[in-house]
């Protein structure tokens, strides 16, 4: 069964092992699925790629995770909503297990294990206790096909003439 969280953007705050830089990304239609004990919750990343702006810290930061998804180690969402829902979700179920699948299309989708701590301040995070690697789909192509920005340049040209 699916329950939707959060259709409109929410800021994510994403921090990476071995000290490397920290992330903020924009996540979109924030679903949770629960099978069983299983809950997944799903966050739409891809409009992160979308910035026409190629040097905006929104797209870098998800270049960022589509290189270093295995070093993910932890991510925050300040939305009380979300955690309300979460937690309300989680309290349902006998003996839960929760997962976190980052889609950052067409890049790939990440499944993580998870473990949800509540934050002081409202909102949750997720620490990443597993990449579950068997299960994600990895694409490490570049969304900036340069084929495609040829045609797009190319396309430009005829309607600047």
């Amino acid at each position: 069964m699916k329950y939707s969280l959060r259709k409109t953007p929410s800021h994510l705050h994403l921090t990476y092992k071995y000290g490397e830089a920290n992330g903020g990304l924009l996540g979109r239609n924030l679903v949770l699925e629960a099978e069983g004990n299983v809950l997944t919750l799903e966050i739409d990343l891809s409009a992160n790629l979308l910035a026409r702006n190629k040097s905006s810290s929104w797209y870098l930061d998800a270049v960022d995770l589509s290189a270093n998804y295995h070093k993910l180690k932890s991510l925050q969402c300040p939305d009380n909503l979300v955690r309300t829902r979460l937690i309300r979700a989680w309290e349902g179920v006998e003996q839960p297990r929760l997962r976190m699948r980052l889609v950052l299309a067409p890049r790939g989708r990440y499944l993580y294990e998870v473990a949800p701590h509540s934050l002081f301040m409202g909102g949750i995070q997720l620490d990443v206790q597993a990449f579950l690697e068997e299960e994600s789909e990895t694409n490490n192509a570049p969304a900036d096909n340069p084929a495609v920005g040829d045609d797009d340049n190319e396309n430009e040209r005829k309607h600047a003439s």
